[in-house]
């Protein structure tokens, strides 16, 4: 199977696993289970650690790919050009890669608490967005492998 249609398959996953999430989300907030008043929205709070996460890593080599951005777009809804993201990594790179693992950490702790379930969802989330950024790149060096472990530790903890 070629590499594109397996991106592109990997993409579909997410976006199907997304959605059941976002569905879990919606009851937590409605069952009371999730404090929205202090996080806002559960799935907006969840989303915007797993974005931060995938941002982190794309910028984690210092180099932004335009296959790696077109599989960021397509498999968050986002409109993003590499040198939107090549902008990114010169403002803030360093900060960006620790605040992930910390945001991941906190929000897969809140999650868990309000739903254990939702929250392994969280990590297969991140864990599948991992992989699809992974596979798109032109190739994976020490500093995004130790950037995803870490990222995948911070959900599972």
């Amino acid at each position: 199977m070629d590499n594109r249609n397996e991106l592109d398959r990997l993409s579909a996953e997410f976006k199907t696993l997304y959605d059941a999430f976002a569905l879990g989300c919606e009851n937590a907030d409605r069952d009371g289970r999730w404090n929205a008043e202090e996080n806002g929205p559960m799935e907006g709070y969840a989303f915007g650690a797993l974005t931060g996460a995938i941002l982190s890593l794309m910028v984690a080599d210092g180099n932004v790919g335009e296959r790696e951005t077109e599989y960021l777009d397509q498999t968050f809804g986002f409109d993003y050009s590499v040198d939107d993201l090549l902008a990114l990594f010169r403002f803030s790179t360093r900060d960006l890669r620790e605040n992930a693992v910390t945001n991941v950490k906190d929000a897969a702790d809140k999650i868990r608490l309000a739903d254990g379930a939702l929250a392994g969802s969280f990590a297969d989330l991140l864990s599948l967005a991992c992989k699809i950024l992974s596979e798109s790149d032109d190739g994976v060096l020490t500093a995004e492998s130790d950037l995803i472990r870490r990222l995948e530790e911070a959900a599972r903890e």
